[in-house]
Parts: structure tokens; C-alpha cells; sequence
């Protein structure tokens, strides 16, 4: 069982992420200049794994994740979610990463490993939701990884909403595309993702990062609107 690890870059160093990586996988990284969605898709033509693990040049797996992982496919299933966690040292960097706790498995989320036989291409008019495009497609059953990625992303607040407002241009198209998905439903993207399996109880926990959390759902929302 070999998988491909296809990693679309911009000329960033990929250190954490090389160093990560046990042996016997293959690595794809495609630096061409171009959109994440088209890279990656280039990276799907170039891999000769049996199965697709997708990363970004700021990430980095955790040990035992690619051994799960194989054992996961091992077991049938076609794609996994894994679970991720956001590396950052400032408070604005916290609440990001206690948000993402929240989103595992979820329709906010989308798997990083699947089979290579029913693999999906990237919408390439897509920039942002073209992830959620691409894991609507995917066919088959699927599975939540217990060990992680690392998000190494201590980005700062208006980099952040560079970012958003940038990938909130494509949203329309998404729409459009899946009218009936979930995470456009504004109950369950800013309540029930929150709520639901007893997610309540850490709201209560962290009061402090949940009212952080508030705080960027409004801002987000703010961009989305004010692009449309």
C-alpha cells in the first residue's frame, strides 16, 4: 500500500512537512505558480500511489497518522477525514484552533486521504470552497482518522480576512453548484456544527475562546456579504 502525499506550494519551505513523513511514501509537490486546485490536480496526475493524501506546504502529520491511514484503507474504507490542529502561539491563533476542533468529520469538513480509484478532480474555476466541492463528489464510505495534522498557520487578523475575502469570490459559483449543502445553511454553520454530540459542553468550557469564535463567524460573514 503506497500513498502519495500531493502538496501544491508556492515556493515556501517544506521542512516540517518533509521531516514529518515516515518512509515509504511517495511525496508530490507541484510548484508551478498556479491556483491550489490546479496543482493539486496536476499533482493527481503525477502520483503513482495507491491512494491521495492532501496537504499544504504549512502542514505536517503527526506520528502514526500515515500507518492509520493505511490501515484504514486496508479495512475498505475510500476516504478519511483526519483531524487537525492549527499550531499557533497568538490569542487570535487560539480561537482559530479551538474553532477547528469543532468542524471534525463534519459537513464543514473534508477529507485529506481517499483511494485513488474514486478520487475526484478539483473544480479549477473554484479558489476557497473548491475543498468542499471536491469532497461533495467523493464516493464511498468513510472514516475519521484518531491521529492528527498540524497546522502550522499563526496568521494575523487582517491577513485572515485578505484571505477569506479572496476565497469568498467563489462562493456564488459553489452555491450555485450545491444549493443544498449544509454548510450554507446559517443555522447549522454558526449553531448547530456547534452544538450538536455534546459539542455544547466545551462552549461552557471556554468561554472566553467561544466568544472569540462569535467574533469570527461575524467577520466572516461580513466578507461574504460584502463581496456578493
Amino acid at each position: 500500500m503506497i500513498i502519495s502525499v500531493i502538496v501544491p506550494n508556492h515556493g515556501r519551505d517544506i521542512k516540517n512537512l518533509i521531516n514529518s513523513l515516515p518512509n515509504g511514501v511517495e511525496l508530490v509537490v507541484v510548484d508551478e505558480g498556479l491556483e491550489r486546485s490546479r496543482q493539486r490536480n496536476m499533482g493527481i496526475d503525477r502520483a503513482k500511489g495507491h491512494a491521495f493524501l492532501f496537504l499544504d506546504s504549512d502542514q505536517s502529520v503527526s506520528t502514526g497518522l500515515i500507518d492509520e491511514c493505511e490501515d484504514i484503507l486496508r479495512k475498505g474504507y475510500d476516504c478519511a477525514y483526519i483531524p487537525e490542529v492549527i499550531v499557533a502561539n497568538s490569542f487570535f491563533g487560539k480561537i482559530r484552533a479551538f474553532e477547528r476542533t469543532f468542524y471534525t468529520g463534519t459537513a464543514v469538513d473534508v477529507p485529506r486521504l481517499v483511494r485513488k480509484d474514486v478520487c475526484p478532480r478539483f473544480d479549477e474555476n473554484l479558489t476557497g470552497p473548491e475543498d468542499a466541492d471536491w469532497g461533495n463528489k467523493i464516493q464511498g464510505s468513510r472514516a475519521i482518522t484518531k491521529n492528527v495534522l498540524f497546522h502550522h498557520d499563526d496568521i494575523g487578523f487582517f491577513e485572515y480576512c485578505r484571505k477569506k475575502a479572496y476565497y469568498a469570490k467563489s462562493m456564488l459559483r459553489y452555491q450555485e453548484k450545491w444549493p443544498d449543502d449544509k454548510c450554507l445553511n446559517l443555522k447549522y454553520r454558526c449553531w448547530s456544527v456547534f452544538t450538536e454530540k455534546g459539542k455544547w459542553k466545551k462552549i461552557l468550557r471556554h468561554p472566553i475562546l467561544s466568544l472569540g469564535v462569535v467574533f469570527i463567524l461575524t467577520v466572516r460573514g461580513v466578507i461574504y456579504y460584502a463581496i456578493r
